[in-house]
Protein backbone atom coordinates (compact mmCIF):
# COMPACT_ATOMS: atom_id res chain seq x y z
CA UNK A 1 0.00 0.00 0.00
CA UNK A 2 0.95 3.56 -1.06
CA UNK A 3 0.00 6.97 0.30
CA UNK A 4 -2.11 7.30 -2.49
CA UNK A 5 -4.27 4.54 -0.89
CA UNK A 6 -4.12 5.43 2.31
CA UNK A 7 -5.25 8.98 1.35
CA UNK A 8 -8.30 7.07 -0.35
CA UNK A 9 -9.40 5.07 2.52
CA UNK A 10 -9.38 8.40 4.83
CA UNK A 11 -10.98 10.76 2.23
CA UNK A 12 -14.02 7.84 1.78
CA UNK A 13 -14.52 7.64 5.38
CA UNK A 14 -14.81 11.28 6.08
CA UNK A 15 -17.26 11.64 2.80
CA UNK A 16 -19.04 8.29 2.53
CA UNK A 17 -19.61 8.98 -1.03
CA UNK A 18 -17.49 7.39 -3.49
CA UNK A 19 -18.78 10.15 -6.64
CA UNK A 20 -17.24 12.69 -3.83
CA UNK A 21 -13.60 10.71 -2.96
CA UNK A 22 -13.34 10.11 -7.24
CA UNK A 23 -13.66 13.62 -7.64
CA UNK A 24 -11.03 14.28 -5.64
CA UNK A 25 -8.30 12.46 -6.92
CA UNK A 26 -9.58 12.37 -10.61
CA UNK A 27 -10.30 9.00 -11.42
CA UNK A 28 -13.67 7.44 -12.18
CA UNK A 29 -15.65 6.06 -9.83
CA UNK A 30 -15.34 2.57 -10.71
CA UNK A 31 -10.97 2.93 -10.46
CA UNK A 32 -12.05 4.40 -6.46
CA UNK A 33 -13.98 0.75 -6.50
CA UNK A 34 -11.33 -1.29 -7.72
CA UNK A 35 -8.55 0.21 -5.55
CA UNK A 36 -10.26 -0.24 -2.41
CA UNK A 37 -11.24 -3.87 -3.40
CA UNK A 38 -7.66 -4.38 -4.34
CA UNK A 39 -7.10 -2.75 -0.96
CA UNK A 40 -9.52 -4.80 0.66
CA UNK A 41 -7.42 -8.06 -0.72
CA UNK A 42 -4.18 -6.38 0.36
CA UNK A 43 -4.95 -6.48 4.24
CA UNK A 44 -7.19 -9.51 4.19
CA UNK A 45 -10.38 -7.66 5.28
CA UNK A 46 -13.53 -6.50 4.60
CA UNK A 47 -13.45 -2.43 4.86
CA UNK A 48 -16.58 -1.09 3.63
CA UNK A 49 -20.15 -1.92 2.94
CA UNK A 50 -22.22 0.35 0.27
CA UNK A 51 -25.79 0.03 0.22
CA UNK A 52 -29.02 2.15 -0.64
CA UNK A 53 -28.04 4.47 2.56
CA UNK A 54 -24.85 4.60 1.41
CA UNK A 55 -21.20 3.70 2.67
CA UNK A 56 -20.69 2.14 6.04
CA UNK A 57 -17.54 1.21 7.47
CA UNK A 58 -16.87 -2.26 9.01
CA UNK A 59 -14.71 -2.54 12.54
CA UNK A 60 -11.56 -3.20 10.62
CA UNK A 61 -12.44 -0.35 7.72
CA UNK A 62 -12.96 1.89 10.93
CA UNK A 63 -9.58 1.06 12.22
CA UNK A 64 -7.47 1.49 8.85
CA UNK A 65 -9.15 4.62 8.48
CA UNK A 66 -8.03 6.06 11.77
CA UNK A 67 -4.54 4.42 10.94
CA UNK A 68 -4.83 6.23 7.39
CA UNK A 69 -5.15 9.57 9.27
CA UNK A 70 -2.65 9.18 11.35
CA UNK A 71 0.25 8.09 8.45
CA UNK A 72 -1.02 10.98 6.29
CA UNK A 73 -0.39 12.91 9.43
CA UNK A 74 3.04 11.90 9.62
CA UNK A 75 3.81 11.83 6.43
CA UNK A 76 2.86 15.92 6.07
CA UNK A 77 4.68 16.52 9.28
CA UNK A 78 7.78 14.68 7.34
CA UNK A 79 7.04 16.94 4.29
CA UNK A 80 6.53 20.47 5.89
CA UNK A 81 9.89 19.68 7.96
CA UNK A 82 11.97 18.01 5.25
CA UNK A 83 13.21 21.67 4.13
CA UNK A 84 14.34 22.52 7.82
CA UNK A 85 15.99 19.24 8.60
CA UNK A 86 19.77 21.24 7.11
CA UNK A 87 19.20 24.35 8.91
CA UNK A 88 18.98 22.43 12.30
CA UNK A 89 16.01 23.66 13.64
CA UNK A 90 13.56 20.23 13.50
CA UNK A 91 13.99 17.32 16.11
CA UNK A 92 12.94 16.41 19.75
CA UNK A 93 14.83 17.46 22.83
CA UNK A 94 14.71 15.15 25.81
CA UNK A 95 14.88 17.38 28.75
CA UNK A 96 14.40 16.17 32.96
CA UNK A 97 13.70 18.85 35.65
CA UNK A 98 12.84 18.63 39.66
CA UNK A 99 9.26 19.26 39.94
CA UNK A 100 10.23 23.00 41.23
CA UNK A 101 12.04 23.81 38.11
CA UNK A 102 9.23 22.12 36.17
CA UNK A 103 6.41 24.03 37.59
CA UNK A 104 7.38 27.58 38.28
CA UNK A 105 10.49 28.01 35.55
CA UNK A 106 10.21 25.93 32.90
CA UNK A 107 6.84 26.43 30.74
CA UNK A 108 7.96 30.21 30.08
CA UNK A 109 11.29 29.43 29.09
CA UNK A 110 10.51 26.56 26.84
CA UNK A 111 7.94 28.92 24.83
CA UNK A 112 9.97 31.46 24.75
CA UNK A 113 12.73 29.00 22.72
CA UNK A 114 10.38 27.11 21.01
CA UNK A 115 8.65 30.78 19.45
CA UNK A 116 12.34 31.24 18.18
CA UNK A 117 12.54 27.18 16.86
CA UNK A 118 8.52 26.46 16.10
CA UNK A 119 9.21 22.81 15.17
CA UNK A 120 11.41 21.64 18.15
CA UNK A 121 9.49 19.81 20.21
CA UNK A 122 10.18 18.52 23.66
CA UNK A 123 9.66 15.80 25.97
CA UNK A 124 9.85 16.37 29.61
CA UNK A 125 10.59 14.35 32.33
CA UNK A 126 10.26 15.19 36.21
CA UNK A 127 12.90 13.52 38.13
CA UNK A 128 15.16 13.90 41.53
CA UNK A 129 18.73 15.74 41.05
CA UNK A 130 20.13 12.62 41.41
CA UNK A 131 17.73 10.59 38.83
CA UNK A 132 18.72 13.37 36.69
CA UNK A 133 22.27 13.12 36.34
CA UNK A 134 22.28 9.72 35.95
CA UNK A 135 20.10 10.19 32.75
CA UNK A 136 22.12 12.87 31.29
CA UNK A 137 25.01 10.58 32.23
CA UNK A 138 23.51 7.51 30.65
CA UNK A 139 23.02 9.29 27.48
CA UNK A 140 19.08 9.07 27.72
CA UNK A 141 18.43 12.97 27.71
CA UNK A 142 20.05 15.98 25.91
CA UNK A 143 19.76 18.01 29.46
CA UNK A 144 18.93 18.23 33.09
CA UNK A 145 18.25 21.24 35.15
CA UNK A 146 19.51 20.04 38.53
CA UNK A 147 20.13 21.31 42.27
CA UNK A 148 23.57 20.21 42.23
CA UNK A 149 26.43 18.60 40.24
CA UNK A 150 29.86 19.05 41.51
CA UNK A 151 31.41 16.22 39.27
CA UNK A 152 30.70 18.10 36.65
CA UNK A 153 33.51 19.72 34.21
CA UNK A 154 32.64 23.34 33.36
CA UNK A 155 32.43 22.83 29.68
CA UNK A 156 29.10 20.27 30.86
CA UNK A 157 27.38 22.82 33.27
CA UNK A 158 25.98 26.15 33.13
CA UNK A 159 24.68 28.14 36.19
CA UNK A 160 21.31 29.29 36.06
CA UNK A 161 20.16 30.27 39.03
CA UNK A 162 20.48 30.89 42.90
CA UNK A 163 17.67 31.55 45.31
CA UNK A 164 17.82 32.05 48.97
CA UNK A 165 15.96 29.46 51.40
CA UNK A 166 14.25 30.92 53.81
CA UNK A 167 12.45 29.44 57.44
CA UNK A 168 8.94 29.74 57.36
CA UNK A 169 6.37 29.88 59.64
CA UNK A 170 2.43 31.28 60.13
CA UNK A 171 3.46 32.85 63.73
CA UNK A 172 6.04 35.06 64.18
CA UNK A 173 9.34 33.70 65.93
CA UNK A 174 13.29 34.24 65.94
CA UNK A 175 15.72 31.73 64.59
CA UNK A 176 16.21 31.29 67.97
CA UNK A 177 13.03 29.55 68.85
CA UNK A 178 13.32 27.07 66.33
CA UNK A 179 14.86 23.89 68.49
CA UNK A 180 11.39 24.09 70.54
CA UNK A 181 9.69 24.45 67.15
CA UNK A 182 7.58 21.75 65.44
CA UNK A 183 9.38 20.95 61.78
CA UNK A 184 7.65 20.04 58.81
CA UNK A 185 10.21 17.53 57.41
CA UNK A 186 10.02 15.88 53.91
CA UNK A 187 12.33 13.54 52.42
CA UNK A 188 15.38 15.86 51.29
CA UNK A 189 17.94 14.44 48.30
CA UNK A 190 21.20 13.58 50.06
CA UNK A 191 22.94 16.70 49.36
CA UNK A 192 20.29 18.86 50.33
CA UNK A 193 19.77 17.18 53.71
CA UNK A 194 23.61 17.37 54.32
CA UNK A 195 23.94 21.09 53.94
CA UNK A 196 20.57 21.45 56.01
CA UNK A 197 22.27 19.40 58.94
CA UNK A 198 25.42 21.62 58.66
CA UNK A 199 23.28 25.15 59.31
CA UNK A 200 21.36 22.97 62.11
CA UNK A 201 24.87 22.32 64.03
CA UNK A 202 26.45 25.40 63.42
CA UNK A 203 23.38 26.83 65.48
CA UNK A 204 22.12 24.47 67.74
CA UNK A 205 23.51 22.25 69.89
CA UNK A 206 19.97 20.12 70.16
CA UNK A 207 18.16 18.11 67.35
CA UNK A 208 14.83 19.94 65.75
CA UNK A 209 11.74 18.35 66.90
CA UNK A 210 9.78 16.68 64.22
CA UNK A 211 6.20 18.02 64.24
CA UNK A 212 5.22 16.04 60.99
CA UNK A 213 6.99 14.18 58.04
CA UNK A 214 5.18 14.25 54.46
CA UNK A 215 6.23 12.94 51.29
CA UNK A 216 7.41 16.05 49.17
CA UNK A 217 7.95 19.66 49.58
CA UNK A 218 4.18 20.89 47.87
CA UNK A 219 2.42 19.12 50.38
CA UNK A 220 5.23 20.29 53.41
CA UNK A 221 4.51 23.74 51.59
CA UNK A 222 0.32 23.39 52.67
CA UNK A 223 1.37 22.27 55.99
CA UNK A 224 3.18 25.61 57.02
CA UNK A 225 0.75 27.73 55.38
CA UNK A 226 -1.72 25.83 57.59
CA UNK A 227 0.21 26.67 60.71
CA UNK A 228 1.44 22.75 61.60
CA UNK A 229 4.50 23.90 61.70
CA UNK A 230 7.49 26.11 60.43
CA UNK A 231 9.37 24.45 56.94
CA UNK A 232 12.83 24.92 54.83
CA UNK A 233 11.04 26.39 51.70
CA UNK A 234 12.26 28.62 48.39
CA UNK A 235 11.68 31.64 48.61
CA UNK A 236 9.81 31.36 45.28
CA UNK A 237 7.16 29.22 47.36
CA UNK A 238 6.16 31.86 49.90
CA UNK A 239 3.98 34.56 47.45
CA UNK A 240 1.64 31.59 46.84
CA UNK A 241 0.32 31.90 50.55
CA UNK A 242 -2.83 33.86 50.87
CA UNK A 243 -1.84 35.55 53.77
CA UNK A 244 1.34 37.01 55.20
CA UNK A 245 3.62 34.49 56.52
CA UNK A 246 7.07 35.24 58.59
CA UNK A 247 10.08 34.38 56.74
CA UNK A 248 13.70 34.22 58.52
CA UNK A 249 16.98 34.63 55.82
CA UNK A 250 19.49 31.96 56.51
CA UNK A 251 23.44 32.68 56.78
CA UNK A 252 26.28 30.44 57.44
CA UNK A 253 28.56 29.61 59.52
CA UNK A 254 30.81 31.95 57.51
CA UNK A 255 28.03 34.65 56.88
CA UNK A 256 27.23 33.57 53.28
CA UNK A 257 23.59 33.37 52.98
CA UNK A 258 22.35 29.92 52.81
CA UNK A 259 21.10 29.25 48.96
CA UNK A 260 20.61 26.26 46.56
CA UNK A 261 21.82 26.73 43.05
CA UNK A 262 19.99 25.32 39.71
CA UNK A 263 21.69 24.24 37.09
CA UNK A 264 21.62 23.34 33.25
CA UNK A 265 23.94 19.81 32.96
CA UNK A 266 24.70 17.95 29.90
CA UNK A 267 27.50 15.56 28.33
CA UNK A 268 30.07 17.33 25.82
CA UNK A 269 28.74 15.33 22.76
CA UNK A 270 25.11 16.28 23.01
CA UNK A 271 26.34 20.06 21.54
CA UNK A 272 27.23 18.14 18.22
CA UNK A 273 23.43 18.22 17.31
CA UNK A 274 22.52 21.36 16.12
CA UNK A 275 19.08 21.81 18.43
CA UNK A 276 20.72 20.91 21.32
CA UNK A 277 23.60 23.82 20.42
CA UNK A 278 21.09 26.18 19.97
CA UNK A 279 19.55 25.27 23.49
CA UNK A 280 22.63 25.40 25.49
CA UNK A 281 23.31 29.28 23.56
CA UNK A 282 20.05 30.29 24.56
CA UNK A 283 20.21 29.42 28.13
CA UNK A 284 23.76 30.91 28.82
CA UNK A 285 22.03 34.14 27.11
CA UNK A 286 19.15 33.76 28.87
CA UNK A 287 18.12 35.56 32.50
CA UNK A 288 16.65 32.13 33.84
CA UNK A 289 15.04 33.86 36.59
CA UNK A 290 12.95 36.29 34.80
CA UNK A 291 10.86 32.97 33.74
CA UNK A 292 9.61 32.76 37.20
CA UNK A 293 5.92 32.07 37.10
CA UNK A 294 4.11 35.58 37.78
CA UNK A 295 2.43 34.38 40.44
CA UNK A 296 5.24 33.71 42.18
CA UNK A 297 6.99 36.73 42.30
CA UNK A 298 7.60 38.36 45.51
CA UNK A 299 4.56 40.42 46.71
CA UNK A 300 3.81 42.85 49.77
CA UNK A 301 1.84 40.49 52.03
CA UNK A 302 5.17 38.47 52.70
CA UNK A 303 7.15 39.22 55.90
CA UNK A 304 10.95 38.77 55.63
CA UNK A 305 13.42 39.76 58.24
Amino acid sequence: MDERDWSIISALYKYKNITKVADIFYISQPAVTTRIKNIEENLGYKLIHRSNKGITFTAHGEYAAQFANKILAEVNDFKNNLADVGKGVVGTLKIASPSIIGRYYLPAFLEKFQSYYPKVKFEIYIKSSTEILKLVNSGLIDFGFTKHCDNYVEEEKHLLLTYPVLVVNKEPFELADLPNMKLVSYPYETYYYEALQRWWRDHFEQQPQIGSRVTNLDLCKEMVFSGLGYGFLPDILVPECPYPLVTKKMYNKDKTPFTRNTWLVFKKQTLDNKISDLFYEYAKKSNFSEFLRSRNQINANTIYK
